[in-house]
């Protein structure tokens, strides 16, 4: 049995500790004073709607999933030839590749690029009274090395096709952007001010195409990586 398993449980368990944590601090900070702010108000009203909040969900749902087929496969180690069924490796992989991956890298890249040109793109500096730098980060900078760790410790084959790969991803945005247009239309207001700014302008039509556009190679990138990584060894265990 590959030693990796051993990285990978502990990148599991950090992550679920760092987002259940995460949380737990969010959750007691929107008490007081700073509920009387209405940005603050605001941003607490729109959290299960943030696509940031589901992606650490994705992360946190997919780290449980994978730490218990990992402790799976450590309990039947002493069988030679026991492997874990197959439904939950092609389920484990479709999750990441489809779900945590493709989310994980366009949040990442998104939030900084606006936050760094605009914040107030996507929240006001009225939000910092209830969400510290160190949760910032936790949701917005540490996703994207707790999701290479997984890429370095796993190694994954491709699938045969990744036309329903794809139109996986796809089809998250398509539910998303569902969920944002209901959000105004039943509350008046976007999720996102960005949304705002750009709405009835082709600024908005040219953004969504640019990120249905993006999607993909966020998708195939993971493969390159893949590849990269753990290109040799799928190739030597191949031949023997």
């Amino acid at each position: 049995m590959s030693h990796q398993i051993y990285f990978r449980i502990v990148g599991y368990v950090i992550t679920v500790s760092m987002h259940v944590s995460n949380i737990i601090i969010m959750i007691g900070s929107f008490h007081g004073e700073p509920m009387k702010n209405h940005y603050v108000r605001h941003f607490s009203e729109m959290q299960c709607f943030f696509f940031t909040c589901w992606t650490f969900v994705f992360q946190t749902i997919y780290a449980i999933f994978g730490l218990s087929t990992d402790i799976l496969t450590l309990k039947n180690s002493r069988s030679p030839k026991y492997e874990p069924p197959r439904v939950l490796v092609d389920s484990r992989d479709a999750i990441f590749s489809v779900l945590v991956w493709p989310s994980t890298v366009l949040v990442f890249t998104m939030f900084w690029s606006f936050f760094y040109y605009d914040r107030s793109l996507l929240f006001p500096a009225d939000v910092d009274l209830v969400i510290s730098s160190t949760s910032n980060h936790i949701m917005h900078t540490y996703i994207l090395p707790a999701t290479l760790w997984e890429v370095m410790f796993r190694s994954r084959r491709p699938p045969k096709s990744h036309k329903w790969h794809v139109l996986g991803v796809w089809m998250l945005a398509v539910v998303y952007f569902r969920v944002l247009f209901m959000v105004h239309a039943v509350r008046g207001v976007w999720v996102y001010p960005l949304f705002g700014v750009m709405s009835g302008s082709i600024l908005f039509y040219l953004f969504v195409a640019m990120l249905f556009s993006y999607l993909p190679i966020i998708y195939y990138a993971q493969w390159t990586l893949n590849s990269v990584i753990h290109g040799g060894r799928e190739k030597k265990m191949m031949v023997n």
